[in-house]
C-alpha cells in the first residue's frame, strides 16, 4: 500500500509518502517556495515525495489521503457566511470558485495527471493519527486544540491499540486557538505565524494588568464558550477583533512596525496565562475521560511548549510529534487509513526531506571556491573542530543528511553556539537572525545529561516542551523566566550531532549547545547546499559544517 499524503489551503502545506505504514519521505512547501507557513497546493513537495520514493507516475500509488473533508468545511463555511451576508459577499465568491475549480480532484488531476482514489480524513482525526501513531504509546488520551478544522476546534480521543475513539469536541467558533491568534494580530504580530512572539514576549509581562477583561469573554456556565460579540472570526480572518475588543481591553491594537510597549508585554503575559488555564482544564478532562497515564497533544496548539508542560501534572508520560500542525496532517490522513488496513505503525523520524550526495555537495562548492575556504575532514575529527569552534564563542551554520520535517531544526538544519554567555543570545537575535531582542533560544541536550541540568520528566527529542533550568550556566539559551524549550537528543536518534554535543561536553563541561533553525530574517529554514553557502556568505555566521567540509570566508 503506497499512499501520498497532502494538506494544503490553510498553512503549512506539506506532502508525505507513506508505504505500509513507513512514512519515505514528507516535506512542507514552504521549503521549496522559501514563502514561510505557504499555504498553497504543495506541488512542489509532492513532486520531492514522489522522487524520493523512486515514483515516475503518481497513478502507481494506491491512493491519496487528503487531511480534511471539503464538503464538511464547505457546510461550515457558509453556514457562517450566511449570518453574515453582506459582509461576507467577496468572501463567499472567492471561497466557493476555490472549492468547485480548485479542489483536491481538480489540482491533481491539473498538476500531475491523477486519476486515482482520493480518500478525505476528519481534520482533527489526521491530527490525532500523527500524534497518537507516531508515538510510542498503546494506550493514550489524544488532546487536540487548533483554530479550526472542518468544525471542530477541540477534541479529546482515546487511543487503543489501532483504534481512536472520539470522545469530546468543541465546535467553531468557541476556539482557544482562535483566541491566541485573535491576540497575536492585536500585538501586531502575523497570525498562525506570529504565535510563537507572543509566546517569548509573556515572560516579560504582569498578567494581572488584562487577565480579568480577557476572562470576561468567557461563558462561565459552560465549556469554552466565547462571546462572539468582540471578534470577526465568523467572516474575517485578516483583522479578526473589532472595535468591541478594543473597548474591552482599553488600548488601541499596535501596528507591526511599532514600538512594543509594556502595556503589550502585559496583555501577551496575560494571553498565555488565560491559555494554560483553559488547556489544562482540557488535560484533566482528557484524564476523566480515558483514563489513561499517557496523553498525546495535537494541533497547531502542540507548539505551545509552556503550556504543554502542565499535562505532567495529570498524566505519566506526553508525547508531542515532530510536526503537530497541519503539516504532520497529510501523514496523519494516511495513517489513518493504514490502521483501517491492519498496517504496524512506524515511529516515524523527523529526518524526512532532502538530503544530497557527497558529489553533489563538492560540485556547489566549487562554484564558490573564489569566496571561501574548504577543509575535509572524517567524522571523529570534523566533530573535535568544531565542538572547539564553538566553545572558542564561535557560530557554526550546521547543514548534515536529511532536512527535518516540521517548524523545529533537530541539528540536521542549525545554527549552534555555545550557550553559555548571554552576550551570544544577543548576537544571535541582533546580528545573525535581525529579529526581536525578546526571542530565545533552545539547547540540546544528551538525554544522559537532562536531568542534570533542566527540570526534565521524560526526554524530549522534538523541542516542544518549555522546561526551567536548574543552573544559570547556560544564558544565552535560556529565557528571561529561566525557562528553555529544551531538546533531548542520543546516538540513535543522531548520532553526529550527539557525538557532537557529547565533544562540547569534554570542553565546557557540560553536554549541551544552543540551538536554532538554519535561516536568517524572514527566510525558511535551509533546504540546500547552495542555500546554506549563500546565507553563510550573506551573514556574519562564523563558519559552515556541511558534511564533512568545515567552510570558513576568504
Amino acid at each position: 500500500m503506497i499512499q501520498l499524503g497532502i494538506s494544503a489551503f490553510y498553512h503549512d502545506s506539506a506532502a508525505c509518502i507513506v508505504q505500509d505504514g513507513k512514512v519515505l519521505a514528507a516535506a512542507e512547501e514552504e521549503r521549496f517556495t522559501e514563502i514561510k507557513h505557504d499555504s498553497s497546493f504543495p506541488v512542489n513537495a509532492i513532486a520531492y515525495v514522489l522522487s524520493e520514493a523512486g515514483i515516475e507516475d503518481i497513478n502507481n500509488i494506491n491512493e491519496v489521503c487528503w487531511y480534511e473533508k471539503p464538503k464538511v468545511k464547505k457546510n461550515r463555511v457558509l453556514k457562517t457566511f450566511n449570518k453574515h451576508f453582506f459582509k461576507t459577499f467577496k468572501n463567499r465568491f472567492v471561497f466557493l470558485y476555490n472549492y468547485y475549480f480548485n479542489s483536491p480532484k481538480n489540482l491533481l488531476k491539473r498538476h500531475f495527471r491523477y486519476k486515482g482514489i482520493i480518500k478525505y480524513t476528519d481534520h482533527h482525526l489526521s491530527h490525532a493519527a500523527f500524534s497518537y501513531y507516531t508515538s510510542p504509546f498503546k494506550n493514550a488520551a489524544i488532546l487536540t486544540v487548533d483554530g479550526v478544522g472542518e468544525w471542530e476546534t477541540i477534541t479529546i480521543s482515546k487511543g487503543v491499540g489501532a483504534d481512536i475513539t472520539k470522545m469530546y469536541k468543541i465546535n467553531f467558533p468557541n476556539s482557544l486557538g482562535m483566541l491566541y491568534s485573535t491576540v497575536t494580530a492585536f500585538l501586531g504580530f502575523k497570525p498562525n505565524e506570529g504565535e510563537y512572539k507572543v509566546m517569548g514576549l509573556a515572560p516579560f509581562g504582569n498578567p494581572q494588568k488584562y487577565i480579568n477583561k480577557l476572562s470576561k469573554i468567557f461563558d462561565k456556565k459552560s465549556d469554552l464558550l466565547i462571546d462572539q460579540k468582540y471578534f470577526t472570526w465568523e467572516y474575517s480572518e485578516k483583522i479578526m477583533f473589532n472595535i468591541e475588543f478594543c473597548k474591552l481591553l482599553g488600548i488601541p491594537p499596535r501596528f507591526k512596525e511599532e514600538p512594543i510597549t509594556q502595556d503589550h508585554k502585559d496583555l501577551a503575559a496575560a494571553l498565555q496565562k488565560i491559555y494554560e488555564r483553559e488547556f489544562e482544564k482540557l488535560v484533566y478532562k482528557a484524564k476523566e475521560l480515558t483514563d489513561s497515564p499517557n496523553i498525546c497533544l495535537g494541533g497547531g496548539c502542540a507548539y505551545n511548549g509552556v503550556a504543554n508542560v502542565l499535562a505532567y501534572k495529570h498524566f505519566k508520560s506526553v508525547f508531542i510529534p515532530f510536526a503537530p500542525s497541519d503539516a504532520g496532517s497529510a501523514i496523519g490522513a494516511c495513517l489513518v487509513n493504514n490502521s483501517l488496513l491492519g498496517y504496524a505503525m512506524d515511529n516515524s523520524s523527523p529526518y524526512l526531506g532532502n538530503g544530497y550526495t557527497i558529489e553533489q555537495i563538492e560540485e556547489i562548492l566549487e562554484c564558490y571556491k573564489d569566496k571561501i575556504s574548504i577543509k575535509s575532514y572524517n567524522p571523529a575529527t570534523l566533530v573535535k573542530n568544531t565542538a572547539k569552534i564553538i566553545n572558542d564563542q564561535k557560530i557554526v551554520a550546521w547543514f548534515q543528511s536529511k532536512m527535518e520535517f516540521g517548524a523545529r531544526a533537530l541539528g540536521n538544519r542549525s545554527i549552534l553556539a555555545s550557550p553559555r554567555d548571554a552576550s551570544m543570545r544577543d548576537k544571535l537575535n541582533r546580528v545573525i537572525k535581525k529579529r526581536e531582542g525578546f526571542r530565545p533560544f533552545a539547547p540540546t541536550v544528551t538525554v544522559s545529561q537532562a536531568s542534570k541540568w533542566f527540570d526534565l520528566k521524560q526526554s524530549v527529542p522534538y523541542m516542544n516542551i518549555v522546561l526551567q533550568a536548574k543552573t544559570n550556566k547556560f544564558k544565552a539559551a535560556t529565557h528571561i523566566d529561566g525557562s528553555c524549550r529544551v531538546q533531548t537528543v542520543d546516538k540513535y536518534q543522531n548520532p553526529l550531532y550527539f557525538n557532537l554535543i557529547k565533544e562540547i561536553g569534554k570542553l565546557s563541561g557540560a553536554e549541551v549547545v544552543l540551538n536554532t533553525s538554519f535561516n536568517l530574517k524572514d527566510q525558511t529554514i535551509t533546504r540546500t547546499p547552495e542555500q546554506a553557502i549563500k546565507r553563510f556568505l550573506d551573514s556574519d555566521i562564523d563558519h559552515l559544517v556541511i558534511d564533512k567540509f568545515i567552510l570558513t570566508k576568504k
